[in-house]
């Protein structure tokens, strides 16, 4: 098959598809985790009237907003974000809808919830997969809001018990994400109760994990996910323009 034949296919099935953007939007002093820097944006910075174009600089951490960990992140002999394959965000994603569980800062969530999911939505997990948890957790993301009421999303999260996130690996996930500062970070008030997937699962044995998502229930539990990391030299991590396409 000549290879413009097989884009006018690949274009065909792709215009059949929805797009789902699921990453909020960069602006200066957005919430995130709480021991990282936020971000800066330096407005107007290169201006029409003094400089005939505009441009603004951007100061920015490798886990601003929508982001990806790399396994350097947490394990220094680890691969960078530039050692990765560019395909590394690539594949079939598996969503798990929590949002009607009423979860909790603090209480992370079983396997016996995520087999209820399993079972409601008709899918299972597949080696190389990409699963997406939407907590529910972007209800308490607030850009807008000051003080301490701003603060709580990047300090507060339910997280993954152990035996969920060797569920995960033992299944050969490809990636995982969420819409929270730490996806299997269980945390009250910035203190981490645990970490199962960062320290033994997940970022050891190359899984990825992505944080800071948003409007992830907007979007069927199964179908295609797609982001691309900056090839940062040397980086712990990346921010990312992550979407979801599906069929419905």
């Amino acid at each position: 098959m000549q290879s413009s034949e097989l884009v006018r296919q690949f274009m065909n099935c792709f215009n059949q598809l929805n797009v789902y953007d699921i990453s909020p939007v960069f602006e200066t002093n957005m919430p995130g985790f709480h021991h990282h820097p936020s971000l800066g944006i330096v407005e107007n910075h290169r201006n029409f009237c003094h400089h005939g174009y505009y441009a603004q600089t951007l100061i920015i951490s490798e886990h601003t907003g929508s982001h990806v960990d790399a396994p350097v992140h947490c394990h220094g002999e680890k691969a960078t974000i530039d050692q990765l394959p560019i395909d590394c965000l690539i594949g079939p994603y598996k969503k798990y809808d929590l949002v009607n569980y009423a979860l909790e800062a603090g209480k992370p969530v079983g396997i016996d919830i995520l087999r209820e999911v399993e079972e409601r939505d008709h899918f299972s997990v597949q080696a190389g997969d990409i699963v997406l948890i939407d907590f529910g957790w972007d209800q308490y993301y607030k850009p807008d809001a000051g003080g301490k009421e701003r603060d709580w999303w990047g300090k507060n999260e339910p997280g993954l018990t152990s035996e969920v996130c060797q569920y995960f690996y033992e299944s050969g996930i490809k990636a995982i994400g969420a819409d929270t500062p730490g996806v299997d970070i269980c945390m009250v008030n910035g203190e981490i109760l645990s970490a199962p997937g960062h320290a033994e699962y997940f970022l050891p044995n190359k899984i990825l994990i992505m944080e800071g998502f948003s409007r992830m229930n907007q979007a069927p539990a199964t179908g295609i996910f797609m982001a691309l990391p900056l090839k940062i030299k040397n980086g712990s991590g990346s921010p990312i323009r992550p979407i979801l396409l599906a069929y419905e």
